[in-house]
């Protein structure tokens, strides 16, 4: 009896001294993290260490082990230990879960695991909705890759949260942008001017968003500030041609286009698209020659691009033909006594004539056979492009408003198929680049024998 006693008291002191020790470990705890605060890293280190050669899964411990990793620099170290944690049963009675995703996303992005930080960052949204650095941090992470949609929606709840958050503004503009609110995108845009720093992105943006709106005087300033910035020298340069362009201001468009010539690389769809555009002004100007270089250089590395085949074929013509490019090495005016003799040989007689364009006059005149029938509209059109069916129908307007009887539609190119159907089933006549070889040739042979 007296041995079972014995044995009774030993247990019960070995039980006692087994709570003392179990209920000193939060103390010494406390005390390892007034350590760690104080910046005595190897002091506290020594208290957890002795802690978990007792008791290896106490979380507390743990969880201030990673801490101590952190603080020491150890990233990898520190992410394993904090992903021990989580995997610890009842973890979450000592430790908010919340906490340890918030050291891990730091840790991540510590170590550039960009994919993990983000993942972080998503754990942390479903615990709470609103968290300001998550939402902040993951619309930066989508806008980077390009997903606008749900980088919007992140990136406006953080600064519904805080809208000091400056870095917000351009990626948010940029993501309104892609996603078609113009609007929002425009507001946005014009909160990321006001942020100290490089502008090239915000001017480029904000430039596209002026030029959609035909606000050309604040565009063209955007675009000239973004060029200064490499990435978007040749984007800008062929925005403002476009500008231009769509002005008719073709010599602007050209003096601006030719700029960017040197920075186009070979075989590249940019080059291709900005060698087109700077084609087109030529052609405009009637420039056969520069706007010939332009397209064969695009053909030679990309035959089917925008039916520029089909360009060439139409300006070989052209320079093929000697009677046919005089029509384009002379201004319109100086091209006045031919234009006026070949009318002349249709039966007409010129009372009055008015400049449309450099390439475009429009003349009204009577029959020399019919006197007394009404007058007749004649339009000529300097170009090398295919008359559509759109150019005819403004001519029978015309020809309506100016009171005639009927029209000619005179050019130094071809017309569509429908647009000669609609000049059927109208009072217009057609006369096509084959015209106007044939009679250029005897205006030219009379003019050798007298």
């Amino acid at each position: 009896m007296r041995y079972a006693i014995v044995i009774f008291c030993v247990v019960i002191i070995i039980i006692i001294i087994f709570i003392l020790k179990s209920t000193s470990f939060p103390a010494k705890i406390r005390k390892a993290e007034e350590y760690l605060d104080g910046g005595f890293i190897s002091k506290a280190n020594e208290i957890v260490k002795k802690i978990l050669e007792r008791k290896g899964d106490y979380v507390p411990a743990r969880y201030l082990r990673a801490l101590i990793l952190m603080k020491q620099n150890q990233y990898l170290l520190a992410i394993s230990e904090f992903n021990a944690v989580l995997s610890l049963p009842n973890f979450n009675k000592f430790i908010n879960e919340i906490d340890i995703h918030y050291h891990l996303a730091r840790l991540y992005n510590e170590t550039k695991n960009f994919p993990k930080e983000i993942d972080e960052y998503k754990i942390i949204l479903t615990f709470n909705p609103d968290d300001l650095v998550s939402n902040h941090r993951i619309g930066h992470a989508l806008y980077q890759k390009k997903d606008y949609k749900k980088a919007r929606e992140h990136l406006t709840k953080a600064i519904s949260i805080d809208p000091s958050l400056s870095d917000a503004y351009l990626p948010l503009g940029i993501s309104c942008f892609y996603i078609s609110d113009f609007e929002k995108s425009e507001e946005y845009l014009t909160q990321a001017l006001k942020v100290p720093g490089d502008h090239s992105d915000t001017q480029f943006f904000l430039g596209s968003i002026y030029q959609m709106k035909k606000d050309y005087k604040n565009a063209i300033p955007m675009y000239e500030n973004a060029k200064r910035e490499r990435k978007y020298y040749l984007k800008s340069l062929y925005k403002i041609g476009e500008i231009y362009f769509h002005l008719e201001e073709y010599e602007s468009a050209i003096e601006v286009l030719e700029q960017g010539l040197v920075a186009l690389k070979e075989n590249n769809e940019e080059s291709h698209e900005y060698r087109y555009l700077l084609a087109e002004c030529y052609e405009h100007q009637n420039k056969i020659k520069e706007a010939y270089h332009h397209w064969t250089k695009i053909s030679e590395e990309n035959p089917n691009f925008r039916g520029t085949r089909l360009k060439l074929e139409s300006y070989q013509e052209i320079l093929g033909n000697e009677s046919l490019m005089t029509m384009f090495l002379s201004s319109l005016e100086a091209l006045q006594p031919t234009i006026v003799e070949m009318i002349s040989s249709l039966n007409f007689n010129i009372i009055s004539k008015e400049q449309i364009s450099p390439n475009e006059y429009q003349y009204k005149a009577y029959n020399i056979k019919r006197i007394n029938d009404p007058p007749i509209l004649i339009y000529f059109h300097r170009t090398t492009r295919e008359i559509s069916e759109d150019s005819l129908n403004d001519f029978q307007k015309k020809i309506i408003q100016e009171k005639c009887k009927n029209g000619m539609y005179i050019t130094t190119s071809r017309f569509s198929i429908r647009a000669k159907s609609i000049a059927q089933s109208t009072t217009i006549e057609l006369f096509d680049s084959e015209y106007l070889k044939r009679v250029i040739e005897r205006i030219r042979s009379k003019r050798r024998v007298k």
